[in-house]
Formats: C-alpha cells, sequence, structure tokens
C-alpha cells in the first residue's frame, strides 16, 4: 500500500509540533528540587552554596533536628513537613525490625506523599530544598528511599561532607596510607545483610589486602560484626570509633584492636552515634 507525501508530511510535522510543545513546557517550568547534603554535624561544615540555596528556597523540607541544628538558615514558614515522618526515629526503627512489610509499605506511601508534593511545587515554578545530612550519597535516606525513581530532570544534588570526611580529620590519619590498596564505605546490613548470614567469602577475601574499612551504622550490632571479624583478621586488628564525628563540642576518639573493642564500648554511653573505621589508619 503506497503512502502520499502528503500524509508523511502530516504525520512529521505533527510529531514535530508534539516534541516542540513538551520541551516548551518542560523549559517553561522553572521550578527545581535541591537535595543539599548538610553536613555531619552543623553550618561550619556545611558548603556555602547549599546555604545560598537554602535561604533562596520557597519550599524546605527537613526533620526538626536538622532545622535545630540550621534555625539561623531555615524559615520556619517555609518548612512543608518532615518528609521522613513515620519512616525513621525510634518507633520506626522498632517497626522495621518486627514487621519489615508493615515498615516497607509506610516508605512508600511516604515516598508517594513527598513526590507527588514535589512535582507539584516544581510544577508551579518553586524551588524545593530538602536537606539530608551528610552527604546525600553516601547512605543518605533521600535517594535512596524517597526519590527512587524521581525523574532526574527535576532535582539536582549539592553534596555535603560525609561522616567519613569528619572521622577521617578526627583520627589524624590518611585513610589511603600504610600501602593501603583501597577504602570500601559499607554497613553491616550492606555487607552481611540484615541476618548477619553472608557474605563471610567477601571477607574472607578482603582479609588478603590492605584494606581501610568504614562502617557506617555499626554500634548496634557490633557484637555480630566482631564475631565475623575474628574468624579471619588477627585481634591485634586496629579499630577505632569515632563518636559524633564533626561535632566540635562532642567528638571522641575510640582507638581499640578487634580483640579488645567490646571491652572499650562498654565504657561509652554513645550507642548509635559512631563511625567504625577498621584498618592502620585506626591505629
Amino acid at each position: 500500500m503506497k503512502i502520499s507525501r502528503h500524509l508523511i508530511l502530516i504525520f512529521f510535522l505533527a510529531a514535530f509540533l508534539f516534541c516542540f510543545s513538551a520541551s516548551v513546557c518542560f523549559a517553561g517550568n522553572t521550578g527545581k528540587l535541591y537535595i543539599l547534603g548538610m553536613g555531619p554535624s552543623g553550618p561550619d561544615l556545611t558548603a556555602p552554596r547549599a546555604i545560598a540555596v537554602l535561604e533562596k528556597a520557597d519550599t524546605i523540607l527537613c526533620s526538626s533536628r536538622i532545622q535545630k541544628r540550621f534555625w539561623k538558615h531555615v524559615d520556619p514558614n517555609k518548612v512543608a513537613f518532615n518528609p521522613w515522618e513515620g519512616i525513621h526515629g525510634e518507633e520506626a526503627g522498632k517497626l522495621r525490625k518486627t514487621d519489615y512489610k508493615q515498615w516497607i509499605a509506610r516508605v512508600e506511601k511516604q515516598k508517594k506523599k513527598v513526590q507527588d508534593f514535589v512535582l507539584q511545587q516544581i510544577k508551579a515554578g518553586k524551588t524545593v530544598v530538602m536537606l539530608d545530612g551528610g552527604d546525600p550519597c553516601v547512605y543518605g535516606p533521600s535517594l535512596y528511599w524517597l526519590l527512587k525513581g524521581f525523574d532526574d530532570r527535576y532535582f539536582e544534588i549539592i553534596p555535603g561532607m560525609s561522616a567519613f570526611n569528619a572521622a577521617s580529620a578526627a583520627l589524624k590519619r590518611p585513610m589511603t596510607g600504610e600501602n593501603t590498596q583501597f577504602v570500601m564505605l559499607t554497613a553491616p546490613f550492606s555487607l552481611f545483610g540484615d541476618s548477619y548470614k553472608k557474605a563471610d567469602e567477601v571477607l574472607q577475601d578482603l582479609s588478603k589486602y590492605k584494606t581501610t574499612m568504614v562502617f557506617y551504622m555499626a554500634l548496634s550490632s557490633i557484637d555480630k560484626l566482631v564475631e565475623k571479624f575474628k574468624k579471619y583478621y588477627p585481634l591485634e586488628l586496629p579499630m577505632s570509633v569515632v563518636y559524633y564525628a564533626g561535632y566540635p563540642e562532642k567528638e571522641r576518639v575510640l582507638r581499640s584492636t578487634l580483640g579488645t573493642i567490646l571491652d572499650d564500648l562498654k565504657k561509652v554511653d554513645e550507642k548509635w552515634l559512631g563511625l567504625l573505621i577498621i584498618g592502620e589508619c585506626a591505629k
């Protein structure tokens, strides 16, 4: 069947007009979401660019805790809501352990709420900021949970200093020194799973190399982690915990070894906010 040149021309013209109108609509959309890495503690370790964007934003999404830390820069009248309500915190943490499916259902509900709200704001030409602690790309909850699947065109990330950077400075050691072959950032649930029943082969392989290992969120299950390491590492393996990394008034460094870490940790009251660093740099 032959198709006339006129029909072909009309088809391509219609396609062109559709694409052009779509691009115009998107180009005319001046709104944007900024995910701001606010650093490990307060404004003194936050990028000036992030502070500047925060102060000019139309709408702010943040927790009450981070709002208090940045009270000089956060206009309370611009705060829409806490994007992590119901999915982070003590009560949510217990639910995650006892009923993971119900917790995930909460996450999905909150993700839809956040994404729908942000998209509505962007289409209205608003600048929205979501405040994330540390660096959003290193165990930041915004990208991992709430913005998963969100269109890349609508947002920009302004990175912040992570707890790893602050902890490295507190240790006053190079993370890549002492013939270290690589640095690994992880968390117990990432490497071993929630049940600690996997990754023995990975840990066994790692024991053959000079490695700096940085564990986020490790203190709550440190006994299980130590048990794993004792299978493949000597008791003299250096381990350090940097508590409240980046907090001038609270920061504290505990230097220990694989053989003594559990006893040493009993001397410190804080059981959560500490970064575990393993390797020669931890001496």
